[in-house]
């Protein structure tokens, strides 16, 4: 369980930096950008590992899911 939690503060954290960064270059910030932009973020952790980020499928699966 405790790590479940770990991957659902770490996908807070990815969540809460994405709108952080969108929203310093005055740009719109909307779920979909976010979800987007990690999933793209997701494409390159697979290319590079093999496998998905469990912290970035829980954020963008939230996202989906609000």
């Amino acid at each position: 369980m405790q790590g479940v939690d770990l991957a659902f503060k770490e996908a807070c954290r990815m969540i809460g930096e994405c709108y952080l960064m969108l929203a310093e270059g005055d740009e719109g910030v909307s779920r979909c950008r976010v979800t987007a932009w990690l999933e793209r973020v997701q494409e390159e952790a697979i290319d590079e590992t093999g496998e998905p980020n469990v912290s970035l499928q829980t954020a963008i699966e939230r996202l989906k899911g609000w």
